[in-house]
């Protein structure tokens, strides 16, 4: 039997990069993609030396018809596509709206939202035809905000909603659809540094607000609650592996304790499912 074909995007590095090797070495026929060639390049030496086999190929997932080229060719090449994990983005822009200016919004939802809708709506007649597996990360804060995160939780919240409605639906046409809910996880975008503001922040006189960075890293190293980055590829192929994955998976217990007093009775999202059925029922 020909292996399942995945295409994971964002692997330059994190849970992507951790994602395409795990799977590769599953057995998966893994397309891997990213927007840094060099980190590309880096990742294939990486598999050479793990030896496994990755198809990795160059993808801006803000160009929104090299998405839809990509995918379609993926499909012809491979014959077919079995699941997708779109977990593509990033937090860019830290700090309150007021910091943070119209321009860092919109680059933000640019890549988490509409990056990610794009990579989406390109997979979903192939994984129709496959009666595949479409996985989207969002982040703890797609449920709840966090200081300093007003334009990354924007996106999150955005992409949740998208997926949430989006969910029942395709599963009539046989598309299993999980939302990743990850907390901190020890990938460089946790690293101690701080983080470029070219264009994306507005000079705020005689501002209140602490450094965006140094905040949040102290709250990160007060909380214990950062995940290693290993323990999410297991996890995702799990996930896959699922004859009914839930709806929502929060990756670690930080994040389900974060998202709690919100979804304390719903973690998984069943009910809600179950709810959006019901309600796709009525239409008969």
């Amino acid at each position: 039997m020909a292996s399942k074909v995945l295409l994971v995007t964002g692997t330059t590095s994190g849970m992507g990069r951790t994602i395409a090797l795990d799977a590769a070495a599953a057995g998966y026929t893994v397309v891997a993609t990213g927007r840094d060639e060099q980190r590309m390049a880096e990742l294939a030496k990486e598999a050479k030396a793990r030896q496994v086999e990755l198809d990795i190929r160059f993808l801006e997932i803000t160009d929104h018809p090299a998405v839809y080229a990509l995918i379609g060719a993926v499909a012809r090449i491979h014959g077919h596509l079995d699941a997708v994990v779109s977990q593509a983005g990033g937090i860019f822009a830290l700090g309150t709206a007021e910091q943070i200016t119209m321009d860092g919004f919109r680059f933000v939802l640019e890549t988490n939202f509409f990056g990610n809708l794009a990579v989406i709506k390109a997979a979903l007649p192939h994984l129709r035809a496959s009666k595949g597996r479409l996985i989207v990360t969002t982040s703890a804060n797609g449920l709840v905000g966090a200081p300093y995160n007003d334009a990354y939780a924007a996106s999150k919240f955005a992409l949740e909603g998208a997926v949430e409605s989006l969910a029942p639906v395709v599963a009539r046409y046989g598309v299993r659809t999980t939302i990743v809910e990850p907390g901190p996880v020890a990938t460089e975008v946790m690293a101690p540094r701080r983080f470029e503001k070219l264009l994306l922040h507005d000079a705020v006189e005689n501002s209140p607000y602490p450094e965006p960075w140094d905040f949040l890293s102290r709250v990160i190293g007060n909380t214990g609650g950062v995940q290693a980055v290993e323990e999410v590829g297991p996890q995702i192929l799990d996930l896959l592996a699922r004859d009914n994955p839930p709806l929502r998976f929060q990756t670690a217990q930080w994040a389900r304790d974060f998202v709690a007093p919100k979804l304390s009775a719903d973690l998984d999202g069943k009910k809600v499912y179950e709810a959006s059925e019901a309600y796709i029922g009525l239409a008969g």
